[in-house]
């Protein structure tokens, strides 16, 4: 790259000099008679530094390198003051004018050639700093401004989040009362009646119990993406809650002809974390083997792995998914396939909600799984829940 250097002195056996001294070592000399020459010349070339001769007629170099100063895109031009003045008061007088260095007269070519190399080296680091400097600023705005579009898109989504958190609470409130009713009324009514009447009534109480349902997984699930939902920690035995469970959900197993083994493994010690939301969990869990698994085995695990965690594994001998199926198993809203939804049905929620609660304490929710071969969903739990802003 072809360096410039603006030579200024009103001398012309200087200005020769000074090019002669230069050219050889690949700069571009450019010459000026006089201090208003020079403005002129760099104003046009813009050159990579000026050579200043100070005593010169009518604009001394002093007061050309202030004017330089002054002019638009020009101030950055290193200057140095080439002088027989070496005394304190010449110096500063330089330096306050904007000049960079000084070469004192008469001068030899090394220390041209060394004081120049070093400031035109030391102007391009400058102007290359400058360069990166703003284009930092430049990226840095960018990134304020997509932060601020971030922040601002975030406080839309908290905000509608909250609204449907109040209006879910709204709808399952108003709705819990009257549903509550008729599951209590048709309870009643199922002690007293007989035949078909009966059958109606008992249709009434699982349309009412399954609504209910429906209405609590909502809630939860928006209570869940709101991060209100609250971990309520207390020390209980997982072998005691498996075996309890078990005893629960015997309706669901013998419906369809299957058979529940349960295994402990062994574990007989406490844990520190959210029963109600585990024994839930583990519910949803069993209920989905019983579903999709007909007059065969579903097997409930308990072991504790190491001193930290837990794992539950419900294991049954079932349709199984595809990997594709387990893809979007633990989306909310979502089933295995249309085909699995309409023969099956369900919501969609229950694997949703039962990975959150998972999570929420620490753990995770995975599948295993295979067409025709059933699924294993594995739960795991830290032996010790930390507590959390909303845990009791």
């Amino acid at each position: 790259m072809s360096r410039s250097i603006l030579v200024v002195d009103d001398i012309a056996a200087n200005r020769n000099l000074l090019g002669a001294t230069l050219e050889p070592h690949g700069y571009e000399v450019l010459l000026a008679p006089n201090g208003a020459a020079a403005l002129k010349v760099a104003a046009r070339a813009r050159p990579n530094l000026i050579l200043m001769d100070v005593n010169m007629p009518e604009m001394d170099g002093y007061e050309a390198c202030r004017r330089l100063k002054e002019m638009p895109g020009l101030a950055e031009i290193p200057v140095i003051f080439i002088t027989a003045n070496d005394d304190a008061e010449s110096l500063v007088k330089g330096f306050q004018s904007g000049g960079v260095d000084f070469i004192t007269k008469p001068f030899k070519d090394e220390e041209v050639l060394m004081r120049v190399g070093t400031h035109v080296k030391i102007a391009e680091l400058t102007r290359a700093l400058a360069a990166s400097n703003a284009e930092l600023g430049a990226k840095n705005a960018a990134l304020e401004s997509e932060v601020a579009l971030r922040q601002l898109a975030e406080g839309k989504a908290n905000a509608a989040n909250e609204a449907k958190s109040r209006f879910l609470s709204f709808i399952s409130h108003e709705m819990r009362s009257p549903l509550n009713a008729i599951i209590g009324f048709s309870e009643e009514l199922g002690d007293t009646l007989a035949g078909e009447p009966l059958q109606d009534s008992q249709s009434i109480l699982r349309s009412g119990k399954h609504l209910l349902g429906l209405i609590n997984n909502l809630l939860d699930l928006s209570k869940i993406e709101a991060g209100k939902m609250p971990l309520h920690l207390t020390d209980f035995s997982p072998a005691e809650l498996v075996r309890q469970l078990a005893l629960d959900v015997e309706p669901l197993i013998t419906k369809r002809d299957n058979r529940l083994l349960v295994h402990t493994e062994g574990v007989t010690g406490t844990i520190h974390a959210d029963a109600t939301k585990l024994k839930q969990v583990l519910l949803n869990l069993v209920s989905n083997a019983a579903k999709f698994t007909q007059r065969g085995e579903i097997a409930v695990t308990l072991m504790q792995p190491d001193a930290h965690r837990v794992r539950i594994d419900v294991q049954d001998s079932g349709i199984g998914m595809t990997p594709e199926d387990q893809g979007r198993l633990f989306e909310a809203y979502n089933q295995a396939n249309r085909d699995t939804q309409a023969q099956y049905g369900g919501t969609g929620l229950g694997l949703a909600i039962s990975r959150q609660y998972c999570r929420l304490m620490g753990g995770d929710l995975t599948v295993a799984s295979a067409p025709g071969q059933g699924s294993t969903f594995t739960a795991t739990i830290p032996v010790r829940v930390a507590a959390t802003a909303g845990s009791e």
